[in-house]
């Protein structure tokens, strides 16, 4: 506004009651004054911008020539401060597979220690019961022994006798080969758990159970009509050594208000 301008002629002069925007460039040097409200008074906004040279792509200066819309319909090339705002530079970084790897063996040993100080009862000897490895067991060379025996005994009962001329199942029939699917499933390692509670998924399993190794199938028992859990499942992995560890260290783990029971699952025909 000038000494011989008045309020009246500077409200006329715009449609909003403000002087329109000025635009002066100097050199490399843009300078832009508008006018803005602030608190129920006209403020002289004065900006200065330094211009260079940018070489971008072709169809990113194609899109500069658009003809602008809207609010921007009457401004010139470039972006008008008082209807337009430029956002953060965004910038994406991909992970590699080393620090997916790196990740998700700090997710496993994280899960890992929290299995370990969730409390008491996670791991339990089988031979003394008591809170340790059954491996690090000091009663091993005394107690274990009678286990030993104990388990070649339970090994060495006879499978009861059928009455002439009963059925007896395909799989366990003498001579007969099991069938390919049967025979791979009693040779994969296969820990049964039971005691899983009601809303108990196979998510919620895939969980649990991963971090001990790689699991090639989830079972859960689920009722035909409601769809609730019955309470046990099948892990299948595809190492013996992950289902020993997970076997081992999920024994009677607290798990949730229950406490979980695993234990090797039979096989189909016994």
């Amino acid at each position: 506004m000038t000494m011989d301008q008045q309020w009246g002629d500077i409200m006329d002069e715009t449609e909003f009651g403000y002087p329109a925007q000025q635009e002066i460039v100097d050199g490399d040097i843009k300078k832009i004054i508008s006018y803005e409200d602030r608190d129920e008074k006209m403020v002289k906004v004065t900006r200065y911008y330094k211009l260079t040279k940018l070489k971008v792509p072709k169809p990113i200066a194609e899109r500069k020539k658009w003809k602008k819309f809207g609010d921007c319909q009457a401004d010139g090339p470039g972006i008008n401060p008082a209807n337009s705002m430029v956002g953060d530079a965004v910038f994406l970084t991909l992970a590699t597979k080393k620090e997916q790897q790196e990740k998700k063996d700090d997710d496993v040993a994280e899960k890992m220690a929290k299995l370990k100080a969730s409390g008491q009862g996670m791991v339990v000897c089988r031979i003394c019961k008591g809170p340790h490895w059954t491996k690090q067991c000091p009663y091993k060379d005394t107690l274990g022994v009678a286990l030993d025996v104990q388990q070649e005994e339970a090994n060495s009962v006879k499978p009861p006798t059928r009455a002439p001329g009963a059925y007896v199942p395909p799989s366990i029939r003498k001579g007969e080969p099991q069938d390919s699917q049967s025979r791979q499933r009693d040779e994969n390692p296969t820990i049964r758990v039971s005691n899983l509670a009601e809303e108990t998924s196979e998510k919620d399993l895939q969980d649990l159970f991963k971090p001990f190794g790689p699991v090639s199938r989830i079972y859960l028992a689920k009722d035909k009509n409601t769809g609730i859990s019955k309470g046990f499942a099948y892990i299948t992995y595809n190492r013996r050594e992950s289902a020993e560890s997970a076997l081992q260290t999920l024994h009677r783990y607290r798990y949730g208000h229950l406490i979980l029971q695993v234990e090797w699952a039979k096989p189909s025909g016994s």
